[in-house]
């Protein structure tokens, strides 16, 4: 497997590794299904807990939608899973919508763990 690679959104400079495999776990957690014309199948259900209550079953279904999400960031050659999201941590959602979760993940590539704080989960349009 090669280091993956590609263009930070914010200075155009290129990034590889995990800060790259973050920006991509951070995009696709805010980007709907079927947003993306060339890539219909790119994005995550993330963005459709922002404002559902929070009681257990939704916050079960949105780890869920996480998991399914991670498994979506593949190597463009071969296929191969870059990262795979492990267990969540400190979750906390409000009767507000706001959800709160410390997502560990292990990076397929140097075979670290690593952890994302995903806070008052938002829709990117």
């Amino acid at each position: 497997m090669r280091i993956p690679r590609g263009l930070d959104r914010n200075t155009f400079q290129i990034v590889e590794g995990w800060p790259y495999v973050e920006v991509l776990l951070i995009d696709v957690f805010g980007t709907r299904v079927g947003l993306r014309v060339l890539r219909r199948w790119y994005g995550s259900d993330v963005p459709d807990y922002v404002d559902a209550p929070g009681d257990r079953t939704e916050i079960l279904e949105l780890l869920a939608d996480i998991a399914a999400a991670t498994d979506t960031i593949r190597d463009l050659e071969t296929g191969e899973a870059v990262v795979r999201f492990t267990h969540a941590s400190e979750v906390t959602a409000g009767r507000d919508g706001q959800y709160g979760v410390l997502c560990h993940f292990d990076d397929l590539f140097s075979g670290e763990s690593h952890d994302i704080a995903l806070e008052r989960l938002k829709a990117a349009a």
